[in-house]
């Protein structure tokens, strides 16, 4: 990253508003097309992670869901697919020391889910922002905007 930090944060606050305040944010990797935001919750990293809608083909065949059904981008299709992983569905993104949290957001009016947000042990959060960088916000709502909507709603899982 280097010298491209600062032109990074210049793209970033442009396009999230709210962490130009956020106190705990920061750019946490390099950016790479290999992952996506869904992946990075599910802690994987080296695929990209959307459900097979059907619509179009990946652009590396390289791609993760846990089911070779063809679905929609509806929210309930994520939710599942975290539950596969051992996370319910929780009333807030208050941190739980032994657990971690995910957001899940979508557009308003909508039922399309467009983005996943993970909860780090330090109680901050951490985002992949598509095929750019991965940061860490203070909070799950830092990074609400046009494109990416609203938290919908929030899950956790006992940390192992």
């Amino acid at each position: 990253m280097g010298e491209r930090v600062e032109e990074i944060k210049r793209i970033v606050f442009q396009a999230f508003p709210k962490l130009i305040q956020d106190k705990a944010f920061k750019v946490t990797s390099n950016a790479t097309p290999i992952y996506n935001c869904i992946a990075w919750a599910y802690n994987i990293e080296n695929r990209w992670m959307w459900p097979n809608t059907g619509e179009y083909l990946y652009l590396d065949g390289v791609h993760y869901w846990p089911s070779d059904k063809v679905l929609d981008c509806n929210v309930a299709n994520f939710i599942d697919a975290f539950k596969l992983k051992g996370y319910e569905c929780c009333e807030n993104c208050q941190f739980e020391s032994g657990y971690r949290k995910i957001a899940l957001y979508v557009k308003p009016e909508t039922t399309d889910c467009t983005h996943a947000a993970r909860e780090l042990s330090n109680g901050c959060w951490t985002s992949k922002l598509g095929h750019f960088n991965d940061i860490q916000h203070g909070t799950a709502d830092a990074i609400e905007n046009d494109e990416y909507g609203k938290v919908y709603c929030f899950m956790k899982k006992k940390f192992e």
